[in-house]
């Protein structure tokens, strides 16, 4: 403990419902950095204004992790002070006790002539404006229960001397300014009372919301609320405790930051590489607020912050811009968990004025949002849905490259996202490994970034094409229908990859009768069905014209074969699924919305003629299903082109 009875900084943890590590070792170098202990009042009471940089996150603070327990401690610093005040038997644990609130570091910007002194906040700023916005309702609870005595100390905590308050810039009045994102919901809480309530409410208006709930059953409970707000502000002003720490001229804000956010952090890469471009961009004397709003509004919508699975991670689209982003520009994979660290590298060698960097992610966010919304019967939305079913992106990286030069045409993006997909798709069949995926697209990406716009698609197909490495090749149609036609396919492909490669014949059967696209997509909510079940011994006898032996592994062997297996839009039961064929056949009838089911196994396939054709549906049986395996062999062909056709 200091003299003043409060903690020395790192003498205790943060509590609860602080976000942020306690700030040792923050800046480079010998550091002169002044740390004090001081209570609230030295923060609020002054005119001074707090200035959360624009390009700072916007406030993220919710009720049970952080508005709970500051108004907890608030609420029992003030039951100390009114104790006190009457005279009853406190804890010697909890006389004049300081609750300890966390740290903030700030940064003393230069004075303008006759403005407010100002202090850039380099790390709190969630802390902070949850402080004022407490305050906020703790000065309308105040007003309300006509406490004169404790509004006016309450609203020098949230306002600065009006006098001094130049006529250009009304919001100095505010103790604290937050990010931009914020600024309007800021002004909106500061009302005696809020407005009707929203559907949409930011978080500092719920928060609001909140104090104000609690501010007023603990000022309704008691027989003397002026008295009580009166405690309130004592605890407020004189209970409450920070560390505040202020940078000299010589510390590196931008390291603190990093160091302060960057280890066990809750933010957001892409928070921290905001916040050191546009620290560049200002310090390269560009106009940041035009920046901000150019460049970097657009990716704070909701949309961006949304995460999303890839692989078996879940990850926020703006993480995942920034990393395809940044591997365009490098040649080389960059994991979303080191992409702050990848970026600072690739910063320290590049050329490009921060401004350039803003306004070429922007341009690289406007057009993954623009591929992410191409309908999937586009060949690259198609491929799009494709990777997500395979749980992979490899290729996103250069699919997002083709579609950020706008110089290149449709048909060359959709040539390279058809040949894409027909190497995962050939490659998966064949069994062969994806271990290698990361380094050829990104090779082939290098290769297309120096390719004319006029050739960019086809040069892609010729790098795939020119693969002969076993983890590389590009397998070709006698190595695919091998693959297709082995007995065991559904135990070797199983669950998605099994849809995707029936789901992708349904697409090309469609083509060749201009019928209605079928889509990747639509596949997740289909089944797969054994025409012949695997329980097949009471309905689906063994022929008699052989010996068991070799019947048996006849069946055996087109039990799981793809011939034998096919897309269902309802689940069959289990005793349609096992029961005879005639019965089968009737269910297949009713739900044959699909052409898998409705052109080859409720008809003969086109490949199949004279009798057999006529009697193909009278029994099922191995027969049928080595000539629909052979027949969904050619189909897959059409659907996945090899290197020599694409």
């Amino acid at each position: 403990m200091n003299s003043r009875g409060l903690p020395i900084a790192g003498s205790e943890p943060y509590g609860e419902w602080s976000d942020e590590p306690l700030p040792i070792g923050a800046s480079s170098g010998s550091s002169t950095m002044k740390a004090d202990t001081v209570q609230l009042v030295h923060i609020f009471g002054t005119d001074r204004r707090h200035v959360v940089p624009i390009f700072q996150r916007p406030y993220v603070w919710e009720e049970e992790r952080n508005w709970a327990p500051l108004w907890s401690d608030v609420k029992s610093a003030a039951e100390e002070v009114e104790a006190e005040g009457t005279g009853e038997t406190v804890p010697v644990d909890k006389v004049a006790r300081t609750h300890f609130l966390g740290a903030i570091v700030l940064e003393r910007l230069p004075v303008a002539p006759g403005r407010i002194v100002a202090m850039n906040v380099i790390d709190g700023q969630q802390r902070l404006t949850t402080l004022q916005v407490l305050i906020a309702g703790c000065w309308a609870a105040a007003k309300a229960s006509a406490a004169h005595n404790a509004e006016v100390l309450l609203k020098m905590l949230l306002n600065n001397t009006e006098q001094l308050i130049h006529v250009e810039h009304p919001d100095e009045r505010y103790k604290v300014w937050p990010a931009l994102p914020d600024r309007d919901a800021f002004r909106d809480v500061f009302a005696a009372r809020l407005p009707a309530r929203a559907s949409d409410e930011h978080k500092l208006v719920q928060a609001r919301r909140y104090f104000d709930g609690e501010l007023h059953a603990w000022m309704t409970e008691t027989k003397n609320p002026v008295a009580r707000a009166d405690a309130l502000v004592i605890a407020i002003r004189e209970r409450l405790g920070l560390v505040e720490i202020q940078l000299e001229e010589q510390d590196d804000a931008q390291i603190i930051f990093e160091t302060l956010n960057d280890r066990g952090t809750r933010l957001q890469a892409a928070d921290l590489v905001k916040n050191t471009l546009f620290r560049l961009a200002e310090q390269q004397g560009n106009d940041v607020n035009a920046l901000y709003k150019r460049y970097w509004q657009p990716l704070e919508a909701s949309r961006w912050r949304e995460e999303v699975t890839t692989g078996r991670i879940r990850r926020t689209r703006i993480d995942l811009l920034l990393s395809y982003w940044l591997s365009i520009h490098t040649g080389s994979e960059v994991p979303v968990e080191r992409l702050f660290a990848d970026f600072r590298i690739w910063l320290k060698r590049t050329t490009l004025p921060a401004a350039e960097i803003l306004a070429d992610l922007a341009h690289h966010g406007r057009a993954l949002q623009r591929m992410e919304n191409l309908q999937p019967t586009t060949a690259t939305g198609r491929l799009l849905q494709v990777l997500d079913l395979l749980t992979t992106s490899t290729p996103i990286p250069v699919l997002l490259h083709l579609h950020a030069r706008e110089g290149i045409s449709e048909e060359q993006r959709s040539l390279a996202a058809t040949a894409i997909e027909s190497y995962l798709i050939r490659r998966m069949v064949c069994g062969l490994t994806t271990k290698d995926y990361n380094r050829l697209f990104l090779s082939i990406l290098q290769t297309i970034r120096v390719t004319t716009d006029a050739t960019a698609g086809e040069q892609l197909v010729q790098q795939l094409a020119g693969q002969s490495a076993p983890s590389r090749y590009w397998p070709d149609d006698d190595e695919f229908v091998a693959s297709i036609r082995q007995p065991n396919i559904y135990r070797v492909l199983r669950g998605p990859r099994l849809r995707v490669l029936l789901g992708g014949m349904e697409t090309a059967l469609r083509r060749q009768k201009s019928e209605q696209q079928f889509v990747p997509a639509q596949v997740a909510k289909l089944s797969v069905e054994h025409l012949i079940p695997q329980k097949w011994s009471q309905f689906y006898p063994l022929p008699t014209d052989r010996p068991v032996e070799e019947a048996e592994a006849q069946r055996d062997n087109a039990l799981n074969q793809l011939g034998n297996l096919t897309l269902t839009t309802t689940k069959l039961n289990s005793s349609i699924s096992n029961g005879s064929w005639p019965t089968k056949r009737r269910e297949l009838n009713k739900h044959a919305v699909l052409l898998i089911t409705a052109a080859s196994v409720l008809q003969a396939p086109a490949s199949v003629g004279g009798d057999l054709s006529q009697a193909w549906t009278d029994v099922w049986d191995e027969e049928r299903v080595e000539l629909r395996t052979t027949y969904l062999a050619q189909v897959a062909c059409q659907a996945w082109t090899s290197a020599g056709t694409s």
